[in-house]
């Protein structure tokens, strides 16, 4: 689908705030709020908003993320399937991809201690390990969410970014608001009556425990996702390792990438490399023009890259299952 002005500017307002009201975005985007209400259901229509969903910083639910990157071999399209099935049905695993170039599938999960880690990594060797060539296991220390700049050309010498674990402080929420957090996750547009009467309690107290969860910088923002293919484009990890650590260099890669309006998501890992940066760009050379900026501008302190496509995203949630 071809995306024209006012399309750009309503996903990239959605990126902002996927709650933003009909009646706000049109005076925002200075449009009809009829045309703006027909346009996002057009794009959800036709594929390409995937859906709605809240960021939780998960730190702060005492969770850590990490993720295992996974080479397979002696599989055959009926085989892969059904293991994907099995992998996007298990409600530990948060994030599931196909991938094209240094790895062929990526998982992502959220755990409370390394004893789960290590429990969830032997069930898949248990099960899968004849099929694996090679994997990588990385933690996330941090990462940031930042909106498609591209969509809209808006300056990049300031970035909205979202940190996904921006308390370090572990807090504890409510039975009632677990539950609330689980019943939107993969529905940033929920109507409060709707939860008010799944959970059998009053708008009000819904809408009271929402405020606390935003209050205690639990619920971080609502946003969106997308159907790249849709609109022309593919998702590129690029896996960044550094000769050596330190805070300063660190900083240097972290504000040059944030000035690439493609960014969307940037990652510092404890593992393998240092740094993974996800970028929705419309051609791979572009992903490797970008490649060749990064060694030429940083030779003293990356080291090597890695790149994947991500082919397909078959699962995607911000939060784990937490009850």
């Amino acid at each position: 689908m071809e995306l024209d002005i006012l399309d750009k500017k309503i996903l990239y307002e959605l990126g902002i705030n996927s709650r933003i009201t009909y009646d706000e975005l049109s005076k925002k985007i200075k449009s009809k709020k009829p045309v703006v209400a027909y346009r996002i259901n057009q794009l959800i229509k036709n594929g390409v908003i995937w859906k709605f969903a809240p960021l939780i910083s998960l730190k702060s639910l005492g969770y850590f993320g990490f993720k295992i990157y996974i080479r397979l071999k002696g599989l055959d399209n009926l085989k892969e399937e059904e293991m994907i099935r099995k992998m996007v049905a298990d409600s530990r695993i948060v994030w599931v991809a196909k991938g094209v170039g240094s790895w062929d599938l990526l998982l992502g999960f959220f755990e409370k201690s390394m004893q789960e880690v290590a429990v969830l990594r032997n069930e898949i060797f248990q099960k899968y390990g004849r099929f694996i060539q090679d994997y990588s296991i990385t933690f996330l220390e941090d990462g940031f969410l930042c909106n498609r700049d591209y969509l809209t050309n808006n300056s990049t010498d300031y970035r909205n970014e979202y940190s996904l674990t921006a308390i370090s402080k572990e807090v504890e929420i409510e039975e009632i608001q677990k539950k609330i957090l689980t019943l939107i996750k993969n529905d940033a547009r929920y109507k409060v009556v709707d939860l008010a009467n799944e959970l059998k309690l009053d708008s009000r107290t819904i809408i009271s425990k929402i405020k606390d969860l935003e209050k205690k910088k639990i619920l971080q923002i609502n946003t969106v996702f997308l159907n790249l293919n849709k609109i022309g484009r593919k998702l590129f990890k690029i896996c960044i390792y550094f000769q050596e650590y330190e805070a300063e260099s660190e900083a240097k890669v972290i504000n040059y990438l944030k000035t690439i309006p493609e960014l969307i998501h940037l990652i510092k890992s404890i593992g393998d490399w240092e740094m993974e940066a996800e970028i929705e760009y419309e051609d791979i050379n572009d992903a490797y023009q970008l490649i060749k900026s990064l060694r030429n501008k940083f030779p003293d302190i990356i080291k090597k890259t890695d790149i994947v496509t991500i082919t397909e995203e078959l699962k995607l949630e911000f939060i784990p299952k937490i009850i």
